[in-house]
């Protein structure tokens, strides 16, 4: 690391306090008001019992609402990251291709 610490060490914790940010493929965006209402309405017609989840009263998401609107982000982010590792196999089959030609 370049950054030195006491007596010339790496600093025990070296990203703490910094701001990163990774990015993969293309940015996702999640309207979630959109996808807080869809999951109020969805939650209305499931009959869980509930598991201790807090309830946010303000926002109006019960435990059943907040079990669909994290399914919905989640099933987003698979798709996501689904669709990044088909093209990775895509790229890897290309470049093992043309690695395994001969130029003369």
């Amino acid at each position: 690391m370049p950054e030195s610490f006491l007596f010339g060490r790496r600093p025990p914790f070296p990203l703490c306090n910094k701001s990163i940010n990774i990015v993969i493929g293309e940015p996702m965006e999640f309207n979630l008001p959109k996808m807080t209402q869809m999951a109020i309405s969805m939650s209305r017609n499931l009959h869980n019992p509930t598991r201790g989840w807090p309830v946010l009263s303000p926002s109006g998401l019960d435990e059943a609402a907040q079990r669909c609107l994290y399914t919905s982000i989640s099933e987003q982010i698979h798709t996501s990251m689904e669709s990044l590792r088909s093209l990775s196999k895509k790229l890897s089959g290309a470049k093992s291709l043309n690695s395994g030609q001969v130029e003369e």
